[in-house]
């Protein structure tokens, strides 16, 4: 039965590849960025089912197989284009999310996740549903943009992400973060942004988003629960993501040559950070994931020195940290140094526009420097500090270690493959600096060499006395540990509490779920009490029955034409 799932995942990581072409999709020429999505998918996609079989004890198979059906809606999103097909199979991947986390017992979390993943569902398919079907190109364009900034957590509609995030299973929110919100970014670039210029949805949308990756950053370092700051993490990469699209659409169209040039500086920045995004992210939500299940908890001082138990090697540990962290030879560096080299490249324009988005460009550069900082901050408490408790050792994972590895792998070797493109395209078009390209590379080989050395050099060296900094007394076990809230504690006072209150929540985020339910109150709406998986099981039947209307839908849409007698007469010849 494994070995059926495990078919079936990979033929729907292939299929979406074969009916693009049948669809005529040019995967390597206007349609790249469909070409990228699914090829992070694809591989991305096939080490995160390698993770399920060390990371489940029960029922692999379903969940294996729901994330063949998830894959496959997902991949189909893609190529569908403006139909109710891309309702259909978005909803399709929603239900199949339960699949994913049936291979748990469901709780308080996994239920709440559960449930933010589908309410974020259904508003994303309303709006899809009536830019589909509107007459009026202005009403319909709102619409797509709403669905979209909401299934990718942009900032102040991202309320559902943190929820989702919080109670899935480790490989349900590598899917998630990693694969399914780089959907929402590319079927903009394909169908809103050819159709921003002359709109106000940039001039709105920028400085929501710079705001957005300042907000995200600070409210990760200051969060309290592992996942929930990897979450607000990937809500800080999402808005930076967009402020690259949405900067690259207000220039498009600029009269100085300058401004348009930098136009596709910015979008191929947002295709490296794209790559950045997915890979790493994936990696940390795989390896935290994993030690919160290892100790059953959530919060990350409770997590304190599980790393040291987990069985995976400490520079494997480390390489989604060093990305995000930009240290050179991996993603991360390349997608921060290249928003860098853009940033000094505005500062040398003389047009109004550029001053405007100058200082949002510099909150940005803050707002990344504080996310890099939570994921410092997860990795020095949960990997190199003592534990505080004696957790239970569960032995070397080595399926774990198997997909780890390859993910770590990848986060080393796409900036390769990504400068030699680049370098490829530098010297035929006149947008993008060659020297900077060939500079960067050099130094991203030279960065690769040492932690390469220093990953090997580490794994061959054996500890034969361990010796402790504390002043000869020996103490060796938790009275030195240093638990992660030990980094964001001291700047508490002074800043984290304006974003999180003393439990770690998001101020905005609980006072926005404070006001839905006042409203829901208001309305005297009643939430009927649920124990174990009835809301979940109920909402999945939903899906199916919003499922089912689709596809009447569709049926009606096509006999409506003569699609049947063409098809008819298709088979009859």
């Amino acid at each position: 039965m494994t070995v059926l799932a495990y078919l079936s995942v990979i033929t729907s990581l292939l299929a979406p590849f074969l009916i693009g072409n049948v669809l005529g999709v040019d995967f390597f020429g206007k349609d790249s960025s469909i070409g990228l999505g699914l090829s992070l998918q694809a591989i991305l996609g096939s080490f995160i089912a390698v993770y399920v079989y060390g990371y489940e004890k029960e029922r692999k198979a379903l969940v294996i197989f729901g994330y063949a059906v998830f894959f496959l809606s997902t991949g189909i999103c893609y190529l569908v284009g403006k139909s109710l097909w891309l309702v259909l199979f978005w909803e399709l991947s929603t239900i199949s999310a339960f699949l994913l986390y049936i291979g748990g017992k469901w709780n308080d979390a996994s239920i709440r996740s559960f449930v933010a993943l589908v309410a974020a569902g259904g508003i994303g398919a309303f709006c899809f549903t009536f830019w589909i079907f509107s007459n009026d190109p202005r009403s319909g364009l709102f619409f797509l943009i709403l669905g979209l900034l909401i299934k990718s957590a942009f900032f102040g509609v991202h309320f559902w992400l943190p929820e989702a995030h919080a109670g899935a299973p480790a490989h349900a929110s590598a899917a998630y973060s990693g694969l399914l919100v780089n959907l929402p970014l590319v079927l903009f670039s394909k169908f809103a942004l050819p159709l921003l210029p002359g709109t106000h949805y940039t001039t709105v949308l920028i400085p929501l988003a710079g705001i957005g990756v300042l907000w995200a950053g600070i409210t990760a370092l200051f969060s309290k629960e592992v996942k929930k700051s990897i979450a607000y993490s990937t809500v800080e990469n999402m808005n930076f993501l967009w402020l690259s699209l949405l900067i690259s659409a207000y220039w498009q169209s600029s009269e100085q040559e300058s401004l348009r040039m930098l136009s596709k500086a910015f979008g191929v920045l947002f295709l490296i950070s794209l790559v950045h995004h997915s890979i790493s992210k994936t990696f940390q939500f795989l390896f935290f994931g994993y030690l919160t299940k290892l100790s059953g908890k959530s919060e990350s001082d409770e997590n304190t020195g599980i790393g040291r138990i987990s069985g995976i090697p400490t520079f494997l540990a480390a390489i989604g940290t060093m990305s995000f962290l930009a240290i050179p030879g991996t993603t991360g560096f390349l997608s921060e140094s290249t928003f860098i080299k853009l940033l000094s490249a505005v500062l040398e324009v003389t047009d109004t526009s550029a001053a405007l988005v100058l200082p949002l460009l510099i909150l940005v550069c803050t707002g990344l420097a504080v996310g890099a900082a939570a994921h410092l901050k997860l990795f020095l408490g949960l990997v190199l500090s003592r534990p505080r408790t004696n957790f239970e050792d569960h032995g070397k994972n080595t399926t774990i270690n198997i997909s780890l590895f390859l993910t770590g792998a990848l986060i080393l070797i796409s900036p390769l493959i990504i400068l030699s493109l680049t370098n490829y395209y530098a010297v035929r078009v006149d947008w993008l600096d060659f020297s900077w390209f060939r500079g960067i590379g050099i130094l991203n080989v030279i960065g690769l060499v040492i932690l390469l050395s220093v990953g090997l050099l580490g794994l061959r060296h054996k500890i034969k006395e361990r010796k402790l900094w504390d002043c000869g007394g020996l103490f060796g076990g938790s009275e030195v540990a240093i638990a992660s809230s030990a980094l964001s504690d001291p700047l508490a006072a002074p800043l984290g509490r304006y974003f999180a209150d003393e439990a770690g929540n998001s101020r905005l985020d609980k006072g926005f779920i404070k006001i839905l339910l006042r409203i829901l109150s208001s309305l005297k709406a009643k939430i009927r009490g649920a124990d174990d998986e009835s809301i979940s099981v109920d909402l999945t039947y939903s899906s199916f029955t919003v499922l089912t209307i689709l596809i009447v839908i569709i049926i009606v849409r096509l006999a409506e034409g003569d699609i049947w007698s063409q098809l008819l007469s298709y088979w009859a010849f």
